[in-house]
């Protein structure tokens, strides 16, 4: 029997492109990442509040930005936004590729493909080498923060996000990241 091939992080860009897919890497092996439309807003607008508040002075976010900070060059996850401090990238810029330092903020924003075990899952990882994870869950309108000194808090949408030190001077109150409510119906 022949042992699976270890794929590489070049192999997974390799392969986003030609599929039009995104894909993480698991332990040398491809995942496709599905995200839904309404995930993928909100990461965008989490993102977007974020770059408002740090970029291009401190910090800068984006959405799916693969990063490899976990096991070497065979595990890399693709969260939905991605938070890191400029001066903790090398050179102090942007990358051109993946990221291959541990972010000061993951967030994953739930979806219908996502199952509780696979968040469980990236929710240890990430807590192992970022400051802070967001879990956001749009059908409750909530953010669930967790920080590497095991203190989880649960934010609904009135709540305000804020005296984060991996976040300084940002502020959020966290109904603002989700989709307006449709008007009710007359």
């Amino acid at each position: 029997m022949t042992p699976p091939v270890r794929l590489t992080p070049e192999d997974v860009e390799r392969a986003c492109e030609r599929d039009g897919k995104l894909y993480e890497l698991i332990d040398g092996e491809l995942k496709e990442k599905k995200v839904g439309a309404e995930a993928l807003f909100i990461a965008t607008r989490i993102a977007a509040v974020l770059n408002a508040a740090f970029y291009p002075h401190t910090g800068m976010a984006a959405c799916e930005l693969m990063i490899y900070c976990f096991d070497g060059r065979s595990h890399g996850r693709k969260p939905d936004v991605v938070y890191v401090r400029l001066n903790r990238l090398p050179s102090g810029r942007i990358p051109t590729g993946d990221l291959f330092v541990a972010p000061d903020l993951v967030a994953e924003v739930l979806s219908p493909n996502n199952s509780g075990s696979e968040v469980d899952e990236k929710l240890d990882e990430y807590i192992t080498g970022v400051s802070l994870v967001w879990i956001v869950n749009p059908d409750r309108r909530t953010i669930r923060v967790f920080r590497q000194d095991g203190t989880p808090r649960l934010y609904h949408a009135n709540d305000v996000i804020e005296n984060e030190p991996a976040l300084p001077g940002f502020r959020l109150v966290v109904g603002e990241v989700f989709p307006a409510t449709a008007p009710a119906s007359q």
